[in-house]
């Protein structure tokens, strides 16, 4: 139950420092009331300007909070008032806080999901998971999909408190209320401990030796007058006196206006603050943990360079850069534009044909609302602001919505809108210049396999962050290679995933064997694209055998296969006895591709402000240790690259403990992590 408006009001105005600011009100009105010279009003106009000024700061403080409260109750929206189940076999509307577990919940396109639910039928169901992870991105609901470790990458759960936002399912719930995720998440909140902040610390331990030194001195000239007898009540009005003078009447204000006003700055960057004093908290921070993608990087994927065919080559220029300006006048051309690939190599053309089969991203761009109202400004001639809270007529929102369709069409690929991750964005807008993407996919579909029960579904294994590669089984039916017209397995994926499940190495357009000295060639490029801080990406396939993996009569297992094709250290022969299984080892690679993300902006300067105020800066990031290591040197996280730990130990010869001692930063793998917060898991506390 929320607390009343009059006990958060009334919890302002009694602070430890408004209560002293109120006592000393209060002498002054006593010293006022005792003393002889009533023509003397200076102790009443004193009272009058504490009472006064403790009370209006009181009322700032409570206007704050009560503005933060209200922003906080609208998350109460997140509960839907009424849920849609299935009880005794008929569909039934109750309230949402009436569901139980086991109910059977139906959920449609924008609704919040009432409870946790496990999807069980759906129909192109999406959910948004963004006020529980921050994931801004849909997911994609399939209950066929084998359950993840993750709970969050399941792909037929959905969460309490998110929101449908495509097609409809229905699944039973598992947890309802504070045993939700969510619900938990608030649990823990709610039941940590509120410490005391270092301003109200500080603030209690003045007000503490300021009533000790004022009570002291006044105590003391008490004394005093009354050992040269002086009369009582002049001894109480000068007591009084001394004890109010001592107090710092501004200094409440001052820290509530100057807090407020920084809170204002901070709203105006989107960060709501919920207890004024929580604003100096931040500058007793000492230690920032930053996710790099889209945060100390721009998030804009382009492909940097290429490994195949034994060659390393610059693939910085999009080749439809390249071909618009060659059709430019001599004066008007770049002669820096220049591409170092030729488009018309087999080899350069196969590592591309990868990129395409192995990926989901497509050219997609759905004008908003804003957008069409932006195009229909100008076309007015009017001030975008005096569209605000307007509805466009259907006839000119369609209007804008195909001129600017119209418009993106003409825009450079580079620049062109995608629907997918920005790795695949990057991936896909330089094939498009290369091969045409729809007509690429269209020609070598996905191959759709039916199971034991008739049911139909795409051959592919979707990324996650657990596997770190995505899979798909296309149909190569009219492929120009007369060897390769049956099924095609393409793997897209980390190095470290894909390298260990490769045999095999395209040179030349032909298989060979995929030896030691040319291992050593992919993984010296891997860690050259590394150490320029791109991510980089593994490419191979593996052609079917028509006679065993037939089109018809084959039924492919994408939906068990971590059952015998998870380890990445066995060989296909190991698991070719099992039902619907199919080569996930002794791969071909086809080729490695990197892409460069930019730093932000300025994000090097943010990083060296933080450094000079004491602040420790971690970067977080799924790269490979190479790769995390360049991007923190670009955004001086790690200011000295010699004297990183990795670089001592495996460059320099060093020891691991001489190294620690004398390096300044350190590059550590997720994987180091997990085994050493295993290993400590069940230590003791106490032990050192």
């Amino acid at each position: 139950m929320a607390t009343p408006w009059y006990i958060v009001f009334l919890k302002e105005l009694t602070g430890f420092f408004s209560l002293l600011l109120w006592a000393g009100s209060f002498l002054c009105f006593i010293g006022f009331g005792i003393q002889e010279d009533k023509e003397d009003l200076s102790n009443l106009y004193l009272g009058i300007v504490l009472a006064v000024v403790t009370f209006l700061t009181g009322v700032f403080s409570y206007g704050q909070t009560s503005k933060s409260a209200e922003m906080m109750s609208q998350f109460e929206n997140f509960i839907p008032p009424v849920a849609f189940v299935i009880r005794n076999g008929q569909p039934e509307q109750i309230d949402a806080k009436m569901i139980v577990p086991g109910d059977v919940v139906q959920v449609k396109t924008g609704e919040n999901i009432p409870c946790d639910i496990v999807v069980f039928r759906c129909n192109e169901m999406k959910v948004n998971n963004a006020s529980l992870t921050g994931e801004s991105e849909d997911i994609q609901i399939d209950p066929d999909l084998p359950p993840t470790q993750n709970i969050f990458e399941s792909k037929n759960v959905a969460f309490f408190g998110t929101s449908c936002t495509a097609g409809e399912g229905t699944g039973v719930c598992f947890k309802t209320g504070d045993n939700t995720v969510i619900g938990q998440i608030a649990n823990l909140a709610s039941s940590a401990e509120s410490a005391e902040t270092p301003l109200s610390i500080e603030i209690e331990r003045f007000i503490k030796i300021i009533s000790a030194v004022a009570f002291t001195l006044g105590l003391v000239f008490f004394i005093f007058g009354v050992i040269y007898e002086y009369d009582i009540i002049t001894n109480l009005v000068f007591m009084i006196g001394i004890i109010v003078a001592n107090v710092p009447e501004g200094l409440l204000a001052t820290v509530t206006v100057s807090l407020a006003l920084t809170a204002q700055r901070m709203a105006g960057k989107y960060v709501l603050v919920k207890n004024l004093e929580s604003v100096e908290t931040l500058g007793s921070t000492s230690c920032i943990c930053s996710d790099k993608t889209g945060t100390l990087t721009q998030n804009r994927m382009t492909v940097s360079h290429m490994y195949f065919n034994r060659c390393t080559v610059d693939a910085s220029i999009n080749l439809q850069v390249f071909q618009r300006n060659e059709l430019k006048s001599k004066e008007e051309r770049d002669s820096k534009l220049e591409i170092a690939y030729d488009p018309k190599d087999p080899a350069f053309r196969s590592l591309v044909q990868a990129i395409v089969l192995g990926t989901y991203t497509i050219f997609q761009y759905d004008p908003t609302d804003d957008e069409c109202k932006q195009l229909y400004a100008r076309q007015k001639k009017v001030a975008v602001a005096s569209l605000e809270g307007m509805t466009l007529d259907a006839s000119d929102k369609k209007e804008c919505r195909a001129r600017l369709k119209a418009a993106e069409e003409k825009m450079l690929y580079i620049h062109r809108h995608c629907k997918g991750d920005a790795s695949e964005t990057g991936l896909v807008q330089f094939a498009q210049g290369v091969m045409d993407l729809n007509e690429t996919r269209a020609m070598f579909p996905t191959h759709v396999s039916s199971d034991a029960a008739g049911k139909a579904s795409e051959c592919l294994i979707p990324f996650s962050s657990e596997i770190k590669f995505n899979l798909f089984i296309r149909d190569m039916a009219k492929s120009e290679d007369s060897d390769n017209t049956n099924l095609c397995v393409y793997m897209k994926g980390a190095p470290e995933r894909i390298l260990v499940r490769c045999s095999k190495i395209l040179i030349g357009g032909q298989e060979k064997e995929f030896t030691q000295e040319l291992r050593d060639e992919v993984t010296k490029a891997n860690s050259d694209f590394g150490k320029l801080g791109e991510r980089v990406l593994a490419f191979a396939k593996y052609r079917l055998d028509a006679g065993k993996y037939s089109k018809t009569g084959y039924a492919f297992d994408v939906k068990t296969w971590k059952e015998w094709g998870l380890n990445p250290k066995q060989s296909e022969s190991d698991y070719a006895s099992v039902a619907g299984s199919f080569p996930m080892h002794d791969l071909c690679l086809v080729g490695v591709v990197s892409l460069n993300d930019p730093p932000r902006p300025k994000v090097d300067l943010s990083v060296n402000k933080c450094r000079s105020a004491g602040i420790k800066v971690i970067m977080v990031t799924g790269d490979q240790p190479p790769t995390a290591a360049a991007i923190a040197n670009k955004v001086n996280i790690i200011k000295h690259p010699k004297k990183e730990w990795n670089y001592m130990v495996n460059e320099l010869g060093m020891s691991e403990e001489a190294a620690l001692k004398e390096c300044t930063a350190i590059v550590i793998h997720g994987d180091l992590l997990a085994k050493r917060h295993l290993a400590e898991q069940d230590l003791d506390d106490a032990d050192p």
